[in-house]
């Protein structure tokens, strides 16, 4: 393995706040805001903030002098950039939803549709965060979201984990932001690294969830395709949960070629889709690749090959000029989201030789890193790491 002062390409990590900005505790680990502490806790697994300085802490730590980070001096006004991939009804939503909420007060507001938290031992909000207390059968064109706000969330939401609360819509135009900083910069350096609050992966065209509130791959290989003139861009999911949200957003475009190494859905999320026979439909035949693996993938024992195989299709085949690459840490051995149904067993040194294997097949064209899950808070930040740094090592 080379050392890290053999490092020979320069990444650039975009997010909302740099290293020095990550206070810790005397144990060296970061401590986040109260409110940033009761947004994490609004889920069991999904800690995003945390997981975020953590990987801060963990690229200033092991990055040294090949990886610079840089903020967005002003989030995007509104979040209206992404209508460029999603609908006008659900970015809208997005947009009004809390407000709406909120303005109910609580005489006015179902708590069947309350998410509260003081089971946790957080103190009870003002007002809740909203969930959905029904959702529409399968979409069959007779059905739209009405004026109430509970209808809408029931539309647009496709789970009850993936809440509307206070601060998402700053926190996604802060994402918003830190996406077309990082396309910027990986145009004029070759590679950059968004960090952003919220996955993306799993939010479709006219839908949210599993995390996901709106699609930040999506959105970055539009841009590349419009600021950099690249007519055919790959999108390579490595989350360990398939990117149905991607894949469904370019099932028909044949210029952006969607492959995503996921669990076989027949045993975990999102259960629906990420077979191995959808591939595209009407002129996007062909330009998605789902290669599911089974329980228990190691790297050694089929993931390594998948990557070379995903690899191969966007260079060879498909000639992508540039790639959008979802990281997703999930796949590591014993990540607590992914254990109570099935799970892969990567770790240690296997992040580093991913990031090599990535520098060496793909780092011949722009590559914009995009952060998704990863739920294991002991390793997360490490593994990020080590996926950079592997990168980072050179063709």
């Amino acid at each position: 393995m080379p050392s890290e002062e053999q490092q020979r390409r320069l990444l650039t990590v975009v997010s909302s706040i740099s290293p020095q900005d990550v206070a810790t505790n005397d144990q060296d680990l970061p401590l986040i805001s109260p409110e940033e502490q009761s947004n994490d806790s609004l889920d069991d697994f999904n800690h995003p903030r945390y997981r975020k300085a953590l990987i801060l802490q963990a690229l200033a730590c092991r990055g040294q002098e090949k990886v610079s980070f840089s903020v967005p001096p002003l989030p995007a006004a509104d979040l209206t950039d992404y209508l460029s991939v999603h609908s006008n009804g659900l970015i809208d939503f997005l947009s009004t939803a809390w407000t709406k909420w909120d303005a109910l007060g609580e005489a006015g507001q179902d708590p069947s549709g309350a998410l509260t938290t003081a089971s946790k031992g957080q103190a009870k909000a003002s007002t809740p965060a909203l969930i959905p207390i029904n959702t529409p059968l399968m979409r069959d064109g007779n059905q739209r979201p009405s004026k109430h706000v509970m209808g809408q969330v029931g539309y647009y939401a496709t789970d009850h984990v993936t809440p509307i609360f206070e601060s998402l819509l700053p926190e996604l135009c802060m994402d918003s932001a830190i996406v077309e900083t990082t396309v910027k910069v990986a145009l004029e350096s070759g590679v950059a690294y968004a960090l952003p609050t919220h996955p993306g992966h799993h939010a479709a065209e006219d839908s949210f969830g599993g995390y996901c509130y709106v699609n930040h791959a999506a959105r970055a290989a539009r841009l590349l395709q419009t600021n950099f003139g690249a007519a055919k861009v790959a999108i390579l999911d490595i989350d360990y949960h398939c990117g149905n949200g991607t894949a469904s957003i370019f099932y028909k475009d044949p210029s952006v070629l969607v492959v995503s190494i996921h669990c076989d859905p027949d045993w975990d999320y999102p259960f629906h889709s990420g077979f191995i026979d959808e591939t595209g439909a009407e002129d996007g035949k062909g330009a998605t690749l789902h290669l599911p693996l089974p329980p228990g993938t190691k790297w050694t024992t089929g993931y390594r090959d998948a990557l070379v195989t995903a690899a191969n299709r966007i260079v060879q085949d498909f000639e992508a000029k540039a790639v959008v690459v979802l990281l997703g840490l999930d796949t590591y051995e014993n990540d607590p989201c992914t254990i109570r149904r099935a799970g892969f067993n990567l770790s240690g040194k296997d992040y580093w030789e991913m990031g090599q294997l990535i520098g060496e097949k793909l780092g011949d064209m722009p590559v914009v890193f995009v952060q998704e899950g990863g739920y294991r808070m002991d390793v997360v930040g490490t593994a990020a790491a080590d996926i950079v740094v592997g990168f980072c090592s050179g063709d």
